[in-house]
């Protein structure tokens, strides 16, 4: 960097030109543009009035490749020109300007490059055994004897190897692990805790992303042997005489999590028995809700849901004044929608200003983000709010077709659909989810839809009424 610097400093001297002031000289690489002595430069030269910027080499000003040529255009229309001491050539030309663009291009696929190379050859020493980045706890970086960096025993690796063998052979918990190691001088937070149980490095093994899922032989020497390894991630191993596995989308256990637990707070999690293949959900505390057959609690859940279910003879009745509403709402909402256009117009005006005052150097990056974000973030709520107040007839007509015939079956539409739709349909119906009371053997809401509240409540009155009015009529067709 000092000899880049006193490059630039004798061509100025050469030129004549007053040095107003040096920029750079920290760790920032130029393939971004969000580099604080750059961004810092930009505003100085803006502000300050400067005909010249020097640098060394153009890669140096810039790898941004097509930003960076904007930049230099901008810069170039304030009557600001960036020279390159070892890159000469007159950009008050075509030809010249050509080339120094050519090099701002080249230097970004040059970056590039560079970038394609090193992850290749990380791959490469990857599938050669050897490990890359900072030493894992129990291990420290060192070199080999051709100088290549390997991975060697530290002092805290015979802890690390008694930490699986206390989770192996005790099956004590994570927390009362970490307590031991503490008593010895190993500090480790609980999730480190888990993140070393899980990372085949200490069996001799290596798995990174480079290596698109394949697990290679490191060339390390391992802390615990692959049996012990496997022991404690409880993998080909059989747990109190039964085997389990959970699978993340099971179409048999779609409320876990969903179902939280009365007494306790907590949300009920699932899992299959391998053994006879059956699924269960559970409660996390100890005693609370236990363990329960998944399709008895399903059951229960459409029986649940049929509580809310709308009631077929008042779906034509409900279309109608959703009709009568839907064309009062959108009669009234054009004075809305309107003004809503008309304040979006206005926002995108004060966006392309402030843009171009950035350009123009008017203002600095700081106060450029400052305005931008907070405009760009209004221009998103108006878009919002125009996009929630007019609906389109058609679009109305079948949201709303579509809808009833929900409502009006919910149990049977819940149990046909997919894993992902039961889902989606749970959190609509209940945004809160819902509790399992393990004492009645029954389910409660903590929160229900607005719609599902309206709909179940016309449901209730409709057949209190027809209720009432069949009584009546037995009243007196007995004469009472």
């Amino acid at each position: 960097m000092e000899n880049q610097r006193e490059y630039c400093t004798l061509y100025a001297e050469r030129a004549k030109f007053q040095i107003s002031a040096y920029f750079g000289g920290t760790n920032e690489s130029a393939k971004n543009d969000d580099r604080k002595e750059y961004q810092k430069m930009l505003t100085f030269v803006r502000q300050k009035k400067i005909s010249n910027i020097i640098v060394y080499s153009i890669d140096r000003f810039s790898r941004a490749g097509s930003s960076a040529i904007t930049t230099v255009e901008k810069l170039k229309e304030k009557g600001i020109n960036v020279i390159s001491v070892t890159q000469p050539m007159d950009t008050k030309t075509s030809t010249g300007t050509f080339f120094q663009n050519l090099n701002l291009l080249f230097s970004k696929y040059d970056n590039d490059q560079r970038k394609e190379k090193t992850t290749a050859g990380m791959k490469q020493r990857l599938l050669q055994g050897y490990y890359i980045g900072v030493a894992p706890v129990g291990y420290k970086n060192s070199r080999d004897a051709q100088n290549r960096p390997i991975l060697i025993h530290s002092d805290k690796a015979k802890l690390i190897r008694k930490a699986f063998e206390w989770k192996a052979n005790e099956s004590i918990s994570n927390v009362e692990i970490i307590k031991r190691l503490k008593k010895y001088g190993l500090t480790i937070q609980k999730q480190h805790m888990t993140r070393i149980f899980r990372n085949p490095i200490y069996c001799g093994l290596l798995a990174n992303r480079l290596l698109d899922g394949k697990v290679v032989k490191g060339n390390h020497k391992p802390i615990v042997s692959k049996e012990l390894f496997l022991k404690v991630n409880n993998i080909n191993t059989e747990k109190n005489g039964i085997r389990s596995k959970q699978r993340k989308n099971n179409p048999n256990l779609p409320m876990r999590g969903f179902v939280k637990c009365d007494a306790c707070g907590k949300p009920i999690t699932g899992y299959t028995e391998k053994k006879y293949n059956l699924d269960y959900y559970r409660g996390h505390t100890k005693g609370c809700c236990g363990y329960k057959r998944a399709y008895k609690l399903n059951e229960k859940f459409k029986t649940f849901l049929a509580s809310f279910q709308i009631d077929e003879h008042i779906i034509e009745p409900l279309k109608l004044q959703m009709k009568y509403t839907f064309d009062y709402f959108n009669e009234s909402n054009k004075d809305v929608i309107e003004h809503l256009k008309y304040n979006l117009k206005a926002t995108k005006e004060k966006i392309e200003k402030v843009e171009e005052r950035f350009v123009y150097g008017e203002i600095n990056m700081e106060l450029y983000n400052k305005f931008i974000n907070k405009l760009k973030s209004e221009e998103a709520e108006i878009l919002k709010e125009i996009e929630k107040s007019g609906i389109e007839k058609s679009k109305f007509n079948l949201y709303v077709e579509n809808s009833l015939k929900l409502l009006a079956n919910l149990p049977k539409t819940w149990e046909l659909s997919s894993f992902t739709v039961k889902q989606k349909l749970q959190n609509l119906l209940f945004p809160n989810g819902i509790r399992y009371n393990r004492e009645n053997d029954s389910y409660l809401s903590f929160e229900i839809s607005p719609i599902l509240t309206v709909t179940s409540t016309l449901s209730v009155n409709y057949n209190q009424i027809n209720m009432n009015t069949k009584t009546n009529k037995m009243k007196k067709s007995q004469g009472v």
